[in-house]
């Protein structure tokens, strides 16, 4: 009879969810760093666009204009970001989050069971993958969060593809990988689908051996034809993400520090022991430099020390697999860890810099430290195997007992040296705590050991009783170490501020928007800024959220509908990119004025620097000249390449308001009367389309400081006419003498391609679900 019982690991799951989170459903709602910064306006923009009944296609606020739909980590056609619709926008938000925590508790509850695990070793790999840190500590990076919920269900999908061979589970895989590809963050969903693609092999070569070759090789092409059914299902997202892909400063791929930039440091591997060995960012204690969420891989003490149990196990089981199946993918989940982890090193290991040099995909995403959701997650597998391990042998008790002395001695030690030692300092009292915590842990694990009930010791616990004693203590142990990591505030923080900066757009320099944003010490030039997202103290955006509503930080801007030539997005057209690090390098040489390039893409508010009285919401540029998003001018220039345009926008004598540089050859034109004077008016606006009323007296040239791209169409008084990229990133149309009305449209290219093959693969799925009913189950012997 079939045991149907919820397992209490996912009712413990759902009990520290609400015990963390209580606040997420009674008006409070996650905020600090990228919810804030992206994730948010980026939602509540284009699912308002969705309930105003138009597709978010352009989002005019950030930029000076930037693909919406094809932002992935937007993630429009996720189904359950369509909560976003039906509720208001932050309960969405944080359910949306919460729920991905269950759903991937339930993954590996069912993956877990595939592999043969007891009940109590699944209930211990489903808590210490839901709820361990690499989770919860980014709780509030939505997409990454949502990928990595749906990469047990791959595992177990692609599990049964293999051992079934029945359409049914062809279509559940396609359905569970296109979501996945749907959920937001293609980094995540990568490195599952690599995972996903050694699990498979494995399965191929080591559980299905007395196979025939043909069989073997027919399991591994139905797994990838359901992870090939996922791509066609989500071709809606991935053709415009593609398109700006090919579009983007990432379109040959990333630079090496870029890419190195966050890797993670062989001496946080002590936090797999005690997560806050150096401190946590919650009370602000965090001791080390990167960030405390990215390094975050902590599973629990008793989950890693049974996951180094499996690994020592497996080979004590070696010639009993037939009693314990579940070792036989030791192996598998081991070399997945290592392999996964010094990936991971990044900088400080051996193998990434070779990876980057001659691997495709790996100089395509940044912060190797995002490795880690591998080991994490084969750690979490092998905890369940390993726990299989936990015995009360004669040589088992000896050394419990030793680590009940040895862990309250280390305690003891611990307070004693910050009692008597005469250190006055912050670091020891947070290594201590760290040194603490590891100590009662020990003893924890130790005495579960030593009261492990026996068959000849009836006045033990019961079995069930100790079962659920365990997993409540690892429960206990990561709800303690997530707490405090996820800070929220009123939900009206997302309101719509009195935040203005004028009329035009406002401008961040790079420099100095990382300051506001993260902070800085002060140096023998400038003061010290307190950054609103210090990476070190989380208390810091809860104690200023008021002043940070306001700042107008990109793309909290979109918020107030402020519009900004500032973007905080991870891919951006690759034009855009050149002309902002022309701004840069200007604004860096004291000697040169960029006033011409700030006024070309309609900025009349500039944030930089910190000269005497300056204040976070004190503009310190603003232009003399009335500021235009769209203009004429009577001369145009054509350069052969965009290196022969950025030499002339760097000519202190260009004027933008007299000469547009086009790159290309200059078409022909039957007017040649000179253009001396004109108007343009605005007549209708929204995200994707405008429409202006022109008046010139000659040949003109009409400027836009939206951003050029492929998709924006125009037509004057009804004929098509051609785009320009003018100015290196921006749009202009060639106008007729007299009086004409234009319109610019943007329409994303291939969409419609996209759209069929996603109805097509979802209908296929569907009807492959639908035949596994049908059809009798082909079961492969493993």
């Amino acid at each position: 009879m079939i045991n149907r019982r919820i397992p209490l690991s996912l009712v413990l799951l759902v009990l520290v969810l609400l015990a963390l989170f209580p606040r997420l459903l009674g008006g409070e709602a996650l905020f600090w760093g990228l919810p804030t910064l992206q994730f948010y306006p980026w939602r509540h923009f284009a699912f308002g666009e969705l309930s105003a009944g138009r597709l978010p296609t352009w989002n005019p606020y950030s930029g000076a204009g930037a693909p919406l739909l094809a932002n992935y980590q937007t993630a429009v056609f996720y189904p359950p970001n369509w909560l976003w619709l039906v509720l208001p926008d932050p309960l969405a938000m944080n359910l949306v989050a919460l729920l991905h925590i269950v759903w991937a508790g339930v993954g590996m509850w069912l993956f877990t069971g595939s592999l043969g695990l007891t009940r109590f070793g699944r209930e211990l790999s489903t808590l210490a993958f839901a709820l361990g840190g690499y989770l919860m500590a980014r709780l509030g990076s939505f997409p990454t969060v949502s990928a990595a919920a749906w990469i047990p269900w791959v595992f177990w999908l692609v599990g049964r593809c293999m051992k079934r061979r029945q359409p049914g589970d062809i279509g559940w895989l396609g359905l569970a990988f296109g979501l996945q590809l749907l959920s937001g963050h293609a980094q995540t969903t990568w490195y599952s689908c690599v995972g996903a693609g050694l699990y498979a092999v494995w399965l191929a070569v080591w559980v299905l051996p007395d196979r025939p070759r043909r069989t073997r090789g027919m399991a591994l092409l139905l797994a990838g034809a359901g992870m090939a059914l996922g791509v066609v299902i989500a071709a809606i997202q991935l053709v415009p993400t593609a398109e700006l892909l090919l579009e983007s400063d990432r379109s040959s791929g990333l630079d090496y520090k870029t890419t190195a930039n966050l890797s993670y440091n062989p001496f946080r591997l002590f936090t797999l022991l005690s997560p806050d060995f150096y401190g946590t960012p919650a009370d602000g204690s965090y001791l080390t430099e990167g960030i405390y969420f990215e390094d975050a891989a902590y599973i629990g003490f008793i989950p890693l020390v049974s996951a180094l149990a499996a690994m020592i196990g497996r080979q004590r089981k070696r010639r009993r697999l037939d009693e314990f199946p579940a070792f036989r993918s030791v192996p598998l989940w081991t070399a997945l860890v290592l392999g996964a982890l010094l990936i991971a090193l990044g900088r400080y290991g051996p193998v990434f810099r070779f990876l980057y040099d001659y691997v495709p995909t790996f100089d395509a995403f940044r912060e190797p430290v995002r490795w880690l959701i591998l080991p994490v997650f084969g750690l979490s597998v092998l905890a369940g195997i390993g726990v299989e391990q936990w015995g009360r042998g004669k040589w088992v008790v000896f050394w419990s007992r030793l680590a009940v002395a040895g862990g309250i001695s280390s305690v003891i030690v611990a307070l004693a040296s910050r009692q008597f030692l005469d250190i006055d300092s912050e670091n020891l009292e947070v290594l201590t705590l760290g040194f603490v915590v590891l100590g009662c842990w020990v003893v924890a694990a130790a005495l579960f050991t030593l009261i492990q009930p026996q068959p000849d010791q009836p006045w033990l616990a019961h079995p069930d009783m100790w079962r659920g004693a365990v997993l409540l203590f690892v429960a206990l142990d990561l709800a303690w170490a997530a707490s405090g990591l996820n800070p929220t505030v009123p939900n009206d923080f997302f309101d719509e501020s009195q935040a203005s900066a004028g009329t035009g757009r406002i401008y961040w320099f790079e420099d100095h928007e990382y300051d506001v944003t993260f902070g800085s010490e002060a140096d023998s030039a400038d003061a010290a800024i307190e950054g609103y997202f210090d990476v070190a103290d989380y208390r810091i955006a809860t104690r200023r959220q008021d002043d940070l509503r306001t700042s107008l930080l990109p793309n909290l801007n979109m918020l107030d509908r402020v519009p900004a030539l500032s973007n905080n997005e991870p891919m951006q057209v690759g034009h855009y990119a050149e002309y902002l690090r022309l701004i840069e390098d200007l604004h860096a040489d004291p000697a040169v004025d960029p006033t011409p390039l700030l006024r070309a893409a309609g900025v009349t508010t500039l944030y930089g620097g910190s000269p005497p009285g300056w204040e976070y919401q004190t503009p310190l540029f603003e232009p003399d000249q009335e500021y235009a998003y769209a203009w004429l001018v009577p001369d145009a220039v054509w350069f052969a390449d965009d290196d022969a345009i950025q030499d002339a926008l760097r000519d202190p004598a260009w004027d933008p308001a007299q000469t547009v540089l086009l790159v290309g050859i200059s078409p022909a034109s039957s007017n040649t009367v000179p253009f001396t004077s004109g108007s343009v008016t605005l007549l209708e606006s929204s995200p994707d389309e405008m429409r202006y009323r022109v008046t010139a007296d000659g040949a003109a040239f009409l400027v836009i400081s939206n951003t050029w791209y492929p998709g924006w169409e125009v037509t004057i008084n009804g004929q098509d006419a051609e785009v320009f990229r003018a100015n290196l990133a921006f749009q202009a149309v060639q106008m007729p003498p007299g009086e004409s009305t234009i319109t610019l449209r943007y329409k994303p290219s291939h969409w419609r391609w996209a759209i069929v093959a996603s109805g097509t693969g979802a209908l296929l799925a569907l009807a492959l679900i639908v035949a596994g009913w049908w059809l009798p189950t082909r079961r492969v012997s493993g």
